[in-house]
C-alpha cells in the first residue's frame, strides 16, 4: 500500500533531480494521512466495524489500522470482563471468609468457657466474651498484653512454659479468690497458643460436699454398727447367759438397728427427692396434718411435759404431696422437741397472706449460734454432735425439709439465738394454697 504513493513520488522527483526532498514530502504526506486516519477511527470508534470500513473517509492503510484496533479492543474487553469476573469472586469469597470469621467468633463468644488467643509471645490478641466475666479482661487496657500479667501466680507462669495440650491447671480467678478456674492451653498456628478457662467452682463444692456427705454417712452409720457388732461378739462367745442381760442387749441392738433404719429412710427419701421432676397435685388437708404432728410431738416429749400448742387458720390445703408436706411439718416439730429441754414451751403456727401460706415452729431450746445457721441444712450437719446422736436424730431432717421447699420454690427462714430458742418458718407459694371445700 506504501510502494505506490512512494514509487509515483520517487519517479516524479527522479525525473525533476529532487528525488529525496519528494521521498521526504510523500513520507511527511504519509504520516498526516496516516494521523487523520488515526484520529478518525478513534473518535468513531464503535462496535459496528463493518459499516465503519465501508465508509469512503478510510484509506485502506486505515482500514488495517481500524481492523487492528478493533482486535486489540476486543482482547481488552475480553480482559476487562476476566477482570471483573475474578474480582467479584474475590470479593464473594472474602465476604464468605468474613462471614466465617464472624460466625467462628460468634460462636466463641457464646461459649461458657473463656476463649483467649494468644500469640508465641503470650501476648493476649483476642478473647470472648466469657473471658471478661472470667479473667476481667478489657478491650481498653489488656490488648497486648502478656497472659502472666492478668493471671500472676507462680504455678501459672510455670505452667505456661511446660504446657502441653493434654495437661490442665487449676487457680483462683483473677477477678475474685472465690472462684476456681481450670486452664488448658493448646497450640496453633505458626507457635500460636489458644487458652481456655473453664469456671470448676460449683464442681468443686459438689465433689467436696460428696466427699463429706460420704463420710459423715460412714460416721453416722459407723457407731451403730460397731454397737451391734460387739454385742453380737458378746451373744457368740456365750457371754451373755442372764435374761436381763440379753433383754438388755437385745434392746440395744434394737435401738440401734431403728437408728439405721431412720438415716437409710431419710437418705432414700432425699434421693427420691433430687431425682423426682414431676410436681405431686395431692391435695393436703393442713388440719389433719397439723394434728398429726401434734400427736407425735406429745408422744416424743412423753416425760419432758413440753408445753405444745398450736395455732392456726383452719380450712386450708396444699397442693402437693402428703408425704413431703408432713415430712417439712414433721421435721421441724421434732426438732423443737428434742432441743428444747423439758418444761419448755413449744409453738407451732399456720396462717395465710395475700402472697403465700406460713408454717413455723418456735422453741425455747438450746438456740443455734449464727456461724452454724448458713449450715444446719447440709446433710449431717450437727451444731453438738453428741447432743444431736443422744436425740436419736439422723442428721437428714434439716436437708429434707430444704429439698422439698426448693421443690416448692418455698423457702426456710431460721431466726435464733443462743441460749434462748430458735423459730423456723416455711414459706409456701400462694398459687399452692386452697380454701378446702367444705
Amino acid at each position: 500500500m506504501l510502494v505506490v504513493p512512494f514509487g509515483i513520488g520517487g519517479a516524479i522527483g527522479y525525473f525533476y533531480e529532487v528525488l529525496f526532498p519528494m521521498l521526504a514530502l510523500v513520507a511527511s504526506f504519509v504520516v498526516i494521512l496516516y494521523l487523520l486516519q488515526y484520529h478518525l477511527i478513534t473518535i468513531n470508534f464503535s462496535a459496528n466495524a463493518k459499516t465503519f470500513l465501508s465508509s469512503n473517509y478510510l484509506t485502506p492503510i486505515g482500514r488495517v489500522l481500524y481492523a487492528t484496533m478493533e482486535e486489540q479492543n476486543d482482547e481488552i474487553e475480553s480482559l476487562v470482563l476476566e477482570v471483573e469476573r475474578l474480582t467479584l469472586r474475590a470479593e464473594k469469597r472474602k465476604d464468605k471468609i468474613a462471614s466465617a470469621v464472624r460466625g467462628f467468633r460468634d460462636s466463641l463468644s457464646a461459649l461458657p468457657d473463656a476463649i483467649v488467643a494468644l500469640d508465641r509471645n503470650n501476648r493476649i490478641e483476642w478473647w470472648n466474651k466469657a473471658a471478661t466475666e472470667l479473667l476481667g479482661l478489657s478491650a481498653s487496657s489488656d490488648q497486648g498484653k502478656r497472659i502472666e500479667v492478668i493471671i500472676s501466680s507462680r504455678e501459672f507462669q510455670e505452667f505456661t512454659r511446660l504446657v502441653t495440650s493434654n495437661q490442665q491447671l487449676e487457680v483462683q480467678s483473677p477477678i475474685t479468690s472465690d472462684k476456681i478456674l481450670s486452664i488448658q492451653i493448646t497450640q496453633y498456628g505458626d507457635g500460636q497458643r489458644l487458652l481456655q478457662a473453664r469456671d470448676v467452682t460449683l464442681v468443686r463444692q459438689l465433689e467436696s460436699v460428696r466427699q463429706d456427705f460420704v463420710a459423715n454417712a460412714s460416721h453416722e452409720l459407723r457407731t451403730p454398727l460397731t454397737v451391734i457388732h460387739g454385742y453380737l461378739e458378746s451373744l457368740i462367745d456365750s457371754s451373755v447367759k442372764d435374761q436381763v442381760q440379753l433383754t438388755t442387749v437385745l434392746n440395744q441392738m434394737y435401738q440401734q438397728t431403728t437408728r439405721i433404719k431412720g438415716i437409710v429412710e431419710d437418705m432414700l427419701t432425699l434421693s427420691h427427692l433430687e431425682q423426682e421432676t414431676e410436681r405431686p397435685t395431692q391435695p393436703v388437708d393442713v388440719d389433719r396434718v397439723l394434728e398429726q404432728v401434734k400427736n407425735e410431738a406429745e408422744a416424743l416429749s412423753g416425760e419432758k411435759n413440753h408445753q405444745i400448742s398450736v395455732d392456726a387458720e383452719s380450712a386450708y390445703v396444699i397442693e402437693w404431696s402428703v408425704e413431703e408436706i408432713r415430712s417439712v411439718l414433721s421435721n421441724l416439730t421434732v426438732n423443737a422437741v428434742r432441743y428444747t429441754p423439758p418444761g419448755g414451751d413449744i409453738k407451732i403456727r399456720w396462717w395465710v397472706e395475700d402472697k403465700g401460706a406460713y408454717f413455723s415452729v418456735e422453741d425455747t431450746g438450746i438456740g443455734i449460734d449464727p456461724s452454724h445457721i448458713s449450715r444446719i441444712t447440709e446433710r449431717f450437719y450437727r451444731v453438738d454432735v453428741a447432743r444431736s446422736r443422744e436425740s436419736g436424730g439422723t442428721g437428714l431432717g434439716l436437708a429434707i425439709v430444704k429439698h422439698v421447699l426448693a421443690r416448692m420454690q418455698g423457702d426456710l427462714m431460721v431466726h435464733s439465738t443462743l441460749g434462748s430458742g430458735s423459730t423456723f418458718t416455711c414459706y409456701f407459694p400462694i398459687h399452692l394454697i386452697q380454701r378446702r371445700v367444705a
